[in-house]
């Protein structure tokens, strides 16, 4: 039997007369400094309040904490379930909760919600568990109730029926809510969808269900040796004893016949294949962006999160908490909130949580707001995160996290039913017998250095992912640069958390070909594309706050010269002479080679699609998707060097609004989206006046043509020149 201490014990009369000696030697004239605020006490020893405990024949602990201040007791059932993975089969686990009051060996579901509803109390079960409350004179029947429920579920197929039903409208209802969503598929983004903490229930995963699998798993980890009977309220040790033997003293199932396959892993009967969670993930990998669309909506859901490896007995958990206080954990002069709302006026509330857990602890910060401000709010919070782990925190920040969190912690004390729970998670999570009767002495000795060394170890926004749901056509572009995958940047999911596939509709009455010709005649024809030579374009744009010029030349033959400067500065050239290129820029200069020479010959005309059988091994025509809400046409194209151009373009007017390349230019891969509007003629062909680009080496760019000429001269071929020394046989 384990007790704590009586908070009402140990004053006596030595304490009495030694405060009244203390009173009684000041002076009754002393003069009071108010300009210095008092020095704080030590921090108080907790008096949890007393719990008792004895395990039952068959393995079951039972824990007791009395209260007998009103006529009212709780009776609570738990079990030790480590998680497990579902796999196509997700959703099983929460119906074993929801189907758990549906129906006994003895019992209708009708009947249960009756003997409650007469008793005047109330029952809830879930995964691992069930409760039941009410009145004391009532709880001998409660009991009966819950014994059933736990020990003898029947799971009946017409309520198995009506649940799975009942979770098909809760996702697509899920659909629908962007913040739904961000939990759901939110927790996969941080684990994994192959963890069991990141899986996410959808319908086809639904279809997978029988009822065998819940009854497998309830025969499995519904077991007495890890259970927890858990009474509070106004109930003695020998009536919890007397109840708890009578309902659960003599159950002992049979263990569900199983093996274990040449991997180590259990196969149950009815259940199949478990799998179970192995070491804990953690952040590991580049920092990357993950998206779901949610076209049209305002606003962007937001969350920076990863991974832990942070059990609750780990000695750092403490000063991670206060960390995470300081940071966004509840507190309104929290960084976050205070830089997100108070300071940017973009959101109503900035949070972060930070979940030790036994088996996978995590981090997430959390905030909702407008489209325009995404990329901007990702970076404050990722700039919030470095700034702990960097500088930690402030005297005043840690003295007001401190108060804050031990205030929640003396108003928990005022509920009976934190003292069993205090009890509970000290058997579950391994933790001190006096783990929180020292709890504030703890809290009261963290430290700045503690909470910056636990900044350093639980922080990690380099390997974080960003992931976000709202509207792609809005925030796409804008997230590419915050992502360190370059072959990946963005990383589209769909609403189960699944990768994102485009929503393709078949095209039986054209060939890509046909595609090509219709965006030809809509700029102006084949005769006035094919005539438009020695053109000069310059563009502007700005890039971190300066202004850039990037003026082309096309010449004649597939000649192609390009030179970016910022005022007078160049900073990059490139040339095509017809044969050879070259790139020139700060870091030096080099010959184009391969596949980037390939790359710039292409780019380098001004209308390629007049021969595009030059440069393109396949073509394919993928079928019809919208574009900003406009129907395009999608043509797939393979070059000479398998390097991918998706080109899109208008049902209408045939023009290309958008164009996808997925490349290795630079020395790294590349997926580079340009998205082309405002046409006007140049030359008696149309030319885009407005060119986004997102995902290049310059990050997002927004180009608008200022000057489009028609050289009435052409260039000497010398303009056209690399430099390069000539190639030796």
């Amino acid at each position: 039997m384990i007790r704590s201490a009586n908070p009402f014990t140990r004053m006596g009369l030595a304490g009495l007369c030694l405060a009244g000696s203390l009173l009684s030697s000041a002076p009754m004239n002393a003069q009071i400094d108010r300009s210095r605020p008092p020095v704080p006490g030590p921090a108080p020893t907790v008096q949890l309040g007393s719990h008792s405990s004895f395990t039952l024949p068959n393995g079951m602990r039972v824990i007791v904490v009395e209260n007998h201040k009103l006529p009212l007791a709780s009776v609570q059932v738990r079990f030790d379930i480590p998680p497990v993975a579902q796999g196509d089969k997700t959703g099983y686990v929460d119906l074993v909760g929801d189907l758990l009051a549906t129906g006994t060996a003895t019992r209708s579901k009708a009947d249960i919600d009756e003997s409650v509803e007469k008793l005047g109390g109330f029952l809830v079960t879930s995964s691992d568990g069930a409760y039941t409350a009410g009145l004391k004179k009532n709880l001998p029947a409660l009991m009966t109730v819950l014994k059933d429920v736990v020990t003898a579920p029947s799971f009946p197929e017409r309520e198995f029926t009506k649940a799975i039903t009942r979770y098909r409208s809760g996702i697509q209802q899920r659909k629908d809510d962007p913040d739904a969503i961000a939990e759901a598929v939110g927790r996969a983004a941080t684990f994994g969808r192959n963890h069991p903490y990141g899986e996410v229930m959808t319908e086809k995963s639904l279809n997978n269900i029988a009822i065998k699998h819940i009854n497998g798993y309830y025969q499995r980890f519904f077991r007495p040796e890890k259970g927890y009977l858990v009474f509070v309220g106004d109930i003695t040790m020998k009536e919890a004893k007397k109840l708890a033997k009578e309902a659960f003293g003599a159950w002992k199932p049979a263990m569900p016949p199983m093996t274990i396959d040449e991997n180590g892993n259990e196969i149950v009967e009815g259940l199949g294949t478990v799998h179970y969670l192995g070491q804990p993930v953690t952040a590991t990998g580049l920092r990357r962006v993950q998206l779901v669309d949610r076209p049209g909506s305002a606003q962007s859901v937001i969350r920076v999160t990863f991974p832990l490896n942070l059990q609750p007995k780990d000695n750092r958990a403490l000063a991670a908490q206060v960390m995470n206080t300081i940071l966004g954990g509840g507190v309104f002069n929290a960084r976050l909130m205070q830089n997100l709302r108070e300071d940017k006026a973009w959101t109503y509330g900035a949070y972060s949580s930070l979940d030790a857990d036994r088996f996978n602890g995590s981090f997430s910060a959390s905030v909702s707001v407008r489209n325009n401000v995404t990329d901007s709010a990702l970076t404050e919070i990722v700039k919030e995160l470095e700034r702990m782990r960097n500088e930690g925190v402030t005297t005043e920040e840690l003295d007001l996290a401190k108060k804050y969190m031990a205030g929640s912690f003396a108003r928990s004390l005022e509920d009976p039913r934190t003292v069993a729970r205090f009890a509970l998670n000290t058997y579950l999570n391994g933790l001190a017998e006096d783990h929180y009767a020292t709890y504030l002495q703890r809290l009261d000795a963290v430290t700045k250095d503690d909470v910056k060394a636990a900044a350093e170890a639980f922080l990690h926004p380099d390997n974080a992912v960003l992931f976000v749901v709202g509207d792609k056509q809005e925030v796409y572009n804008k997230l590419v640069p915050l992502s360190r995958d370059v072959v990946a940047p963005v990383f589209e999911l769909d609403e189960n958390g699944e990768p994102w596939n485009e929503t393709l509709i078949p095209v039986q009455d054209r060939t890509p070909e046909q595609v090509i010709d219709a965006y030809i005649e809509a700029i102006g024809g084949r005769a006035a594309a094919t005539k438009l030579n020695d053109v000069k374009l310059v563009y502007t744009t700005t890039l971190g706050g300066m202004d850039i010029t990037i003026t082309q030349w096309y010449g004649r033959g597939g000649l192609y010269r390009s030179e970016t400067r910022m005022g007078d500065q160049l900073l990059a050239e490139e040339v095509f002479d017809g044969s050879r290129g070259v790139r020139r820029g700060q870091g030096g200069e080099y010959e184009v080679m391969d596949a980037e020479l390939e790359d710039l010959h292409f780019n380098g005309m001004l209308v390629p699609e007049l021969d595009l059988k030059k440069f393109m091994d396949q073509m394919i025509l993928g079928g019809r998707i919208k574009i900003a809400d406009r129907d395009a046409y999608k043509v797939v194209m393979t070059t000479m060097n398998m390097q991918s151009v998706e080109d899109y373009f208008h049902v209408d007017t045939g023009l290309r609004i958008r164009r996808i390349e997925r490349k290795y230019a630079q020395g790294r891969p590349m997926t580079i989206t340009t998205d082309y509007k405002d046409h006007r003629q140049v030359g008696g062909v149309l030319l885009p006046h407005t060119v986004e680009q997102a995902g290049g080496p310059m990050g997002i760019v927004v180009l608008t043509l200022k000057e489009a000429t028609v050289l009435a001269k052409a260039q000497p071929a010398s303009f056209f020149g690399t430099g390069l020394p000539p190639v030796e046989e």
